[in-house]
């Protein structure tokens, strides 16, 4: 077999085949090709180094902008990020064991609501916590009916009012303080939420009974805004204010199906269950009251 290799020149005499055409500089030809005749690029130096971060950072926005929607797509990991940024605003100002008490007591009250949506049927996504604030439920439908919707209102305070209780039994079984305070915070976020103004559960429960009941309740609020002084009347006023609008509302609508619709057991049952969570709760709060007061002195 002959050694002569026509593709190597010098060899035979042959004439070498003619080198590779001159292929355009393009992104799909690496610049080590044999077939990429391009100039080898200048140095940079320092412009090189900046090229290489700015390209890590533009690696990482597109990584991170799908990471960041996965988060918010995810309502557990919602849920979770905004109840521990309101944990810490709670404990800056008022220490880490009042913090837990009063997230601990927001969440089973808010998951009481979020239960009854779902049994109804809807969705309700899981409640997220406002600083300073409480927390926020979001549907993406919404009841038929005043029956319905006291359901989903009252919910929330029954939670709440089991969760308190619980608390305060644990308490008398080991004497943590820990428990005091969280049946004591529970007591009253519950109580305080019925209160049938504005946007608060004690509207939407008493919203079949009667708008007469928001009447009254404006009237007690100012006049607690009256007798209690200091830091409680601002709060009470700013509700008191807010819920005129909407009791103007539901006197206008009176006559609306939507109210209408509610048998007459059905408006009975909604007002006898609130006023008795309002006694129950009345009476424990101030009965936590006392047990808190006696460790103050």
């Amino acid at each position: 077999m002959s050694q002569t290799d026509p593709f190597i020149p010098g060899q035979g005499g042959e004439v070498p085949p003619p080198p590779p055409p001159q292929y355009p500089v393009t992104s799909d030809i690496p610049p080590d090709s044999p077939y990429h005749n391009s100039a080898a690029p200048p140095s940079r130096g320092n412009r090189g180094l900046l090229g290489g971060l700015f390209a890590a950072l533009a690696a990482a926005w597109a990584y991170g902008k799908y990471a960041l929607l996965l988060f918010f797509k995810i309502p557990a990991a919602t849920t979770l990020v905004s109840l521990v940024v309101s944990f810490g605003g709670y404990a800056i100002f008022y220490g880490p064991w009042f913090a837990v008490a009063l997230v601990t007591m927001i969440l089973v009250h808010e998951m009481g609501h979020v239960l009854e949506i779902r049994r109804q049927g809807m969705h309700a996504s899981a409640p997220i916590f406002i600083p300073f604030l409480g927390a926020a439920i979001f549907q993406r439908s919404h009841p038929t009916d005043a029956l319905k919707q006291a359901q989903i209102g009252i919910a929330g305070p029954i939670a709440g009012t089991i969760g308190a209780t619980a608390a305060l039994a644990l308490y008398g079984s080991t004497h943590n303080e820990l428990f005091l305070l969280a049946a004591w915070i529970g007591f009253y976020i519950n109580l305080f939420n019925l209160i049938p103004i504005w946007q608060l559960d004690g509207a939407w429960i008493l919203g079949p009974v009667s708008p007469w009941f928001q009447v009254g309740a404006l009237a007690v609020v100012g006049l607690g805004a009256l007798t209690l002084h200091f830091f409680i009347s601002p709060l009470l006023i700013i509700f008191a204010l807010l819920g005129i609008p909407n009791l103007i509302t539901r006197f206008r609508e009176v006559n609306n199906p939507y109210y209408t619709s509610v048998p007459t057991s059905g408006r009975w049952t909604m007002g006898l269950a609130w006023l008795a969570l309002v006694i129950y709760l009345g009476v424990a709060s101030l009965q936590a009251n006392s047990l808190l007061a006696s460790f103050a002195r």
